[in-house]
């Protein structure tokens, strides 16, 4: 008979006046590995915290190994034994491996510390475990795989017996994901359980024992492992998939952008060629390019070796350096933050960057009025918001493609554009991308995780060692996500 961890019994969380959580029903055994896929975020940060304290809920109660941890009675804001491993850091930059493990943990009463002794046990314990990492290395100089394996260990020394991992794709690379899913594998069959939230139900259904899905502060459906399938989550997801549509872009176009050979950084003689109108993906596998890529194509690096050329002429580290001019939108990651004024409203935010596109320092009325007339129809009256910072996340994140796409790119670069975000809002993004593609900009994606990109890609580009290891073509994309 399976023993159960944990256990969410009717819970609802209410705060200035919104419901996060409502009837929440969540179960968990020992030695299990269950997938969480959000379709929107609402609620999902305050389930992983009700998980992980005791804080106050306002009906409903949480049964954590085999006690009643938490209830709309009585919470006592205490911790339980739940150990959270994200993109964050729950290390002390600064300090050894070994100081992170035993010093730093709860419960640790000495007073006097022999360090080859602690140094030591841990190594033993990380060897008994599987976990290879160097353990004389400072924190700061820890790969990220390490330092997932460091604060794993550390959660095994401390008794925890759940572990929530989220969204671990976002910051692995492939080669990492797949060395770590393999450790959780390996702490399940010890009797460990891990939650395991991810952007993409295709990533939980290799892992997961079961899969929960949830929206709005409450799980929907919880997918068996003989129901964790494409048909079977299809319906969840259906209200939100992208039609797509018949690429009419000539076979015979030239490349509007050339990566000839190009090195520098991580870069090894990358090659390839983005068509006029074409969606592209290239899939970081060792998570490394990104930042190279992005340097480059805005003049802060220039080739070691190779070039680029933009519709056959020389993109120039001078030319990169004004990439909004030379007809290139290039958005990272963390778009939101760099390039929204969050305090600013929907309109000033929309409109910021026109003043280049016109060449002129005011926007005449007549453009603004007209702008926001096109624009209404799409956005809604999101538009009218006087602060960004108060809307929801994935119009922010519209609002972020809407404001490049209304300077008219030729070529649109896109840094992880799926890492952040529920399923609701990475379907929006692609909604978005789909529009600027049919007005025959190119989009380049740069991501590590595939993931849903692919449902508007019409090439996969596959990266490793810094150069082109596989490409596929849209009619072989059934075949790679198997």
């Amino acid at each position: 008979m399976r023993k159960e961890l944990l256990r969410i019994s009717h819970v609802d969380l209410e705060r200035d006046g919104e419901q996060l959580l409502d009837d929440l029903e969540f179960q968990m055994f020992a030695g299990e590995i269950v997938g969480l896929v959000a379709r929107n975020r609402k609620g999902q940060k305050e389930m992983v915290d009700l998980i992980c304290r005791n804080d106050p809920i306002s009906l409903g109660s949480v049964w954590y190994d085999g006690n009643v941890v938490n209830s709309y009675a009585y919470s006592s804001g205490e911790s339980n034994k739940v150990a959270l491993i994200e993109q964050k850091s729950h290390l002390v930059q600064g300090l050894s491996v070994v100081d992170n493990l035993f010093i730093l943990r709860e419960g640790f009463r000495k007073y006097f510390i022999n360090e080859q002794v602690i140094f030591s046990q841990a190594v033993r314990f990380f060897e008994e475990k599987g976990l290879k990492v160097d353990l004389e290395k400072r924190v700061e100089n820890l790969t990220e795989l390490e330092r997932c394996f460091v604060e794993l260990g550390k959660a095994l020394l401390s008794g925890c017996h759940l572990i929530i991992v989220d969204n671990p794709a976002n910051y692995l690379s492939q080669y990492e994901l797949f060395e770590f899913q393999q450790m959780l594998k390996k702490i399940r069959k010890e009797g460990i359980s891990v939650l395991y939230v991810g952007n993409h139900h295709q990533e939980l259904f290799k892992i997961a024992d079961r899969t929960a899905l949830f929206s709005d502060g409450h799980i929907y459906k919880v997918f068996e492992r003989d129901e964790m399938t494409d048909e079977k989550m299809a319906p969840y997801i259906s209200e939100w998939k992208i039609m797509s549509t018949e690429n009419d872009q000539d076979a015979e176009d030239d490349g509007i952008l050339h990566f000839h050979t190009v090195g520098v950084g991580n870069l090894n003689g990358l090659r390839f060629i983005l068509h006029r109108g074409e969606c592209m993906t290239i899939l970081d596998k060792e998570n490394k390019i990104a930042g190279d890529m992005m340097d480059l194509m805005t003049g802060k690096k220039r080739c070691r070796s190779g070039w680029i050329t933009v519709e056959h002429v020389t993109y120039t580290q001078k030319k990169a350096a004004d990439y909004l001019d030379e007809g290139i939108a290039v958005i990272p990651a963390d778009g939101v933050n760099r390039l929204l004024f969050l305090d600013g409203s929907y309109m000033e935010n929309l409109t910021f960057l026109l003043d280049r596109k016109l060449k002129k320092s005011l926007i005449p009325g007549k453009i603004y009025r007209s702008i926001h007339s096109e624009y209404l129809p799409l956005v809604g009256p999101v538009i009218d918001a006087p602060c960004v910072r108060d809307i929801p996340q994935e119009d922010q994140f519209a609002l972020l493609y809407h404001k490049m796409n209304l300077l008219r790119p030729r070529i649109m670069v896109c840094i992880q554009p799926l890492a952040k975000g529920d399923m609701f809002c990475r379907m929006r993004i692609l909604n978005v991308l789909r529009q600027i593609q049919k007005q025959g900009t190119a989009i380049l994606m740069i991501t590590a995780s595939i993931s849903d990109t692919l449902d508007i890609s019409d090439r996969l580009l596959v990266v490793e060692q810094g150069k082109v290891a596989a490409v596929y073509e849209k009619s072989e994309f059934k075949r790679i996500v198997r």
